[in-house]
């Protein structure tokens, strides 16, 4: 187990070891406050989970979040970062006491900084940005990973960024199959974040794939800028379906799993 004080500063958060629920289910505490209650005692270990919500929700916080929690418990992780570099994002979880570059260093926390690069034909390649072309690809590389640090956890943020350049619907579904195919064959949780929101008149594989959506929004209510927490979905386990509003704070994100998002 790793000590805790010499890895990140988190505030109250415990974390905790994966636990068994009365369901009988081996669970994985996401150490959010509130959401964790909502799901019954944690994400059932193994699953993959979609985190779905436009600019500005805090998709990234909340990966990183989620990261921070298993690696306190001793559980490695694999970080797919895409869009913003990777230092960027390292630099922002300063903010909230989490010491990304130490995980990394005591190989807890491997990283794949990618860029999807287009080319000639309408082909786009992924490049990690200090290391140059994935010659393998990308899932090759993220196996890689996650056998050198023994990974019990994969992270990608986004997919979006994976397939955006494929306008063919039965490629990026093939290539969105693949991936989830990978975590699962790796024996690891998944969580992937999506750029895109569930809608009835939109087809996306991704959310079909996934044992488990949340959705991230945000609002005006009477005048105030309300942001809420839905769990679209949860396969194998019961849980709380209302929208919960959520903020997030130096300590990273908290759900508000008891009250009424309008009051």
């Amino acid at each position: 187990m790793l000590n805790k004080e010499n890895i990140f500063s988190i505030g109250d958060l415990t974390g905790g070891d994966s636990t068994m629920t009365s369901q009988g289910l081996n669970r994985v505490l996401t150490g959010v406050s509130g959401l964790d209650e909502m799901l019954t005692g944690g994400v059932p270990k193994g699953k993959i989970i979609l985190i779905c919500g436009g600019p500005g929700t805090g998709k990234t916080i909340f990966s990183q979040h989620y990261m921070v929690t298993a690696i306190n418990r001793g559980e490695p992780c694999v970080y797919v970062s895409l869009e913003e570099s990777f230092p960027d994002k390292l630099e922002n979880a300063k903010e909230f006491g989490w010491d990304l570059q130490k995980a990394m260093d005591d190989k807890k926390l491997g990283v794949l900084d990618i860029s999807m690069i287009p080319q000639a034909r309408g082909i786009v390649e992924p490049y990690e940005r200090v290391h140059g072309k994935l010659e393998m690809g990308i899932i090759k590389a993220i196996e890689d990973e996650a056998d050198r640090i023994k990974a019990k956890h994969i992270v990608i943020d986004p997919l979006t960024s994976i397939v955006i350049h494929e306008v063919r619907s039965g490629p990026k579904r093939y290539q969105i199959g693949q991936i989830f195919d990978s975590i699962k064959r790796k024996k690891c949780t998944g969580l992937i974040i999506s750029e895109s929101i569930p809608n009835n008149n939109d087809f996306y594989m991704e959310q079909f794939l996934s044992d488990g959506v949340f959705v991230l929004e945000k609002e005006i209510i009477d005048f105030k800028l309300v942001k809420t927490l839905r769990i679209d979905k949860m396969r194998g386990t019961s849980f709380d379906e209302q929208p919960r509003r959520y903020l997030i704070t130096n300590r990273g994100f908290s759900v508000f799993n008891k009250e009424a998002v309008i009051t």
